[in-house]
C-alpha cells in the first residue's frame, strides 16, 4: 500500500513538472517580444535630433526616422508625445508595409521642461508591433519664473511684521519693517476694505485687493511709505474662474501674449479678489506676468488672514 502511494506521488510530481516546463517554454518575454520592429533616427537636417537634447523655447526640431518591421506588415505609424491624449497616426501604403521613412517637424513653443517622443508601428488590426525601444527626449529650458504658494498677509498696524508686500520679479515677501530697505523691489501690497450693510452699517465681510506703491490715492494709509521707492507696476482687471487659463500658461511667450492682450493699465485691482481670480501685470522693466489666487484664508486661529497666490513672470 505504501509503495502504491509513493508511485502515485511520483506520477503527480512528474505530470506537474511537465506542465510547468510546458508553460515556461510558452511564456513570452516582454523584453524581447517586440524586437521585430526597428526605429532609426537620422540627422540629415541641422534641426534633426537623434537622442536627448537641451533646447531653448521657440527652437525648431526635426525627428527624421525610418521604421522597419522584419516579420509583420505595418499598416500605420503612430507619433506619440508625452502628456498627449492620443498619438498622431500615419496610414501606410502597400509599398511601405515593411519600411517607412518620415519627418516630424516640431516647434518648441507649447511648454517648457522635458518632452519625450516615441514612434511605433501598428498592424492591420491596430495592434502595437513595437517602437524599437527608442525614445527621444527634448529638454526645453524655462523662459519664465514660477513662484508657487506665496502667502500675502493682511497688514498689522501694531508690530508691522506681516508680509503684506510682494516683489513679483524675485518672489520675495516683505513686511512694513523689512520692506523699508527693499522698497525698490516691491511691486504690490495687499489690503482689504470692509463690506457693510447700507441701512445698518454692520460689517458683513471684507473685499481683498492689491495695489502698486505709486497708486494715487493710496488705498492703505496706516503705513507711512512716503520715503519709499514707488515702483510703477500696472495691473489688468481680474477675471474669475481662471484655473485652466493659468495652468495653460506654459511658456514665457504665452505669458507675454496673454499679458499684452489683457492690457495692464491699473495701479490697483478694485473688484474684490477671490479664489480662482487671475490678473496680469506689467513691471516697470517691461516684464509681463500673471497672478492666480489659490485661496483667501480668513478663519485661521492664531494666524493672520492671508491670500495664497501663484505667480508666473516671463523672463
Amino acid at each position: 500500500m505504501m509503495m502504491k502511494s509513493i508511485y502515485k506521488y511520483l506520477y503527480l510530481a512528474t505530470i506537474a513538472g511537465l506542465i510547468f516546463t510546458s508553460c515556461k517554454k510558452e511564456t513570452t518575454n516582454i523584453f524581447n517580444m517586440f524586437d521585430d520592429v526597428k526605429v532609426t533616427y537620422h540627422s540629415n537636417s541641422p534641426y534633426a535630433v537623434t537622442d536627448y537634447k537641451e533646447l531653448n523655447p521657440g527652437d525648431s526640431v526635426y525627428l527624421e526616422y525610418t521604421i522597419e518591421s522584419a516579420k509583420k506588415d505595418m499598416y500605420a505609424v503612430a507619433i506619440f508625445e508625452t502628456s498627449a491624449a492620443i498619438p498622431t497616426k500615419i496610414m501606410l501604403k502597400d509599398n511601405e508595409r515593411r519600411s517607412y521613412s518620415g519627418v516630424v517637424k516640431l516647434k518648441m513653443n507649447t511648454r517648457v521642461g522635458k518632452i519625450s517622443y516615441r514612434i511605433w508601428a501598428l498592424d492591420k488590426s491596430g495592434v502595437y508591433l513595437g517602437d524599437g525601444y527608442k525614445t527621444i527626449t527634448l529638454d526645453v529650458k524655462s523662459d519664465y519664473n514660477y513662484w508657487a504658494g506665496r502667502e500675502l498677509k493682511i497688514p498689522d498696524t501694531l508690530e508691522k511684521m506681516n508680509n503684506c508686500y510682494y516683489a513679483l520679479s524675485t518672489g520675495e515677501l516683505f513686511s512694513y519693517t523689512s520692506g523699508a530697505t527693499n522698497s525698490d523691489k516691491i511691486d504690490m501690497g495687499l489690503f482689504r476694505v470692509p463690506v457693510t450693510e447700507a441701512t445698518t452699517g454692520r460689517i458683513t465681510g471684507y473685499k481683498y485687493d492689491v495695489y502698486a506703491l505709486n497708486s494715487n490715492p493710496l488705498p492703505f494709509t496706516a503705513y507711512d511709505i512716503s520715503s519709499w521707492t514707488k515702483r510703477a507696476t500696472l495691473f489688468a482687471a481680474p477675471k474669475t474662474g481662471q484655473a485652466s487659463a493659468f495652468l495653460n500658461l506654459r511658456t514665457g511667450e504665452q505669458i507675454i501674449t496673454a499679458g499684452k492682450s489683457a492690457k495692464p493699465t491699473l495701479t490697483r485691482t478694485n473688484t474684490g479678489l477671490i479664489a480662482g481670480s487671475l490678473f496680469y501685470f506689467l513691471t516697470p522693466e517691461g516684464k509681463y506676468g500673471a497672478i492666480y489666487v489659490n485661496s483667501i484664508e480668513t478663519n485661521n486661529v492664531g494666524k493672520a488672514v492671508f491670500m495664497n497666490v501663484d505667480v508666473k513672470v516671463a523672463r
